[in-house]
């Protein structure tokens, strides 16, 4: 399985442009428009690109490279804050699988019963909110780095 290598973000006038290669591809990073981010961005603004990018880096991306339009998410993944937040929702999202049974437990992945699809439903919904949760920490980040340009 391969990894996302991620090396910049930008929000243009038509959509939402990303940098990126596979981790199994030795081409160059190349930009090009994500239309999934666009769609989200030009529905539910930064906040929903600031999830939707969490929400990318916790199941198949990475980021790579120093520019700045990395360094947001970076602070709102990478620091104990961020760990936290996903320990908090994984400990909860792992209770309610412990409460299953063991037969239902066994058939999560594969022809769910009801009690297993209730359960995927609960980590979707438990993920979404961690996602969501972690993403707030991208306007934490926005508005420190605000305050340092007003110092200046």
């Amino acid at each position: 399985m391969s990894t996302e290598l991620i090396n910049r973000i930008t929000v243009k006038k038509d959509g939402v442009y990303v940098s990126s290669h596979s981790s199994n591809d030795t081409s160059p990073y190349h930009s090009w428009r994500c239309k999934g981010l666009s769609e989200i961005y030009a529905a539910e603004g930064q906040k929903g690109l600031d999830r939707e990018v969490i929400r990318m880096l916790y199941e198949y991306a990475e980021l790579r490279g120093s520019h700045k339009s990395l360094d947001r998410y970076r602070y709102a993944k990478d620091t104990p804050a961020a760990h936290a937040i996903y320990q908090r929702f994984i400990d909860q999202i792992d209770e309610r699988y412990e409460g299953l049974d063991e037969a239902d437990q066994k058939t999560v992945w594969y022809k769910p019963t009801e009690k297993a699809k209730e359960y995927r439903a609960y980590e979707r919904e438990m993920r979404e909110k961690m996602y969501s949760e972690i993403a707030k920490r991208c306007g934490e980040y926005d508005k420190k780095q605000k305050n340092k340009d007003l110092e200046r």
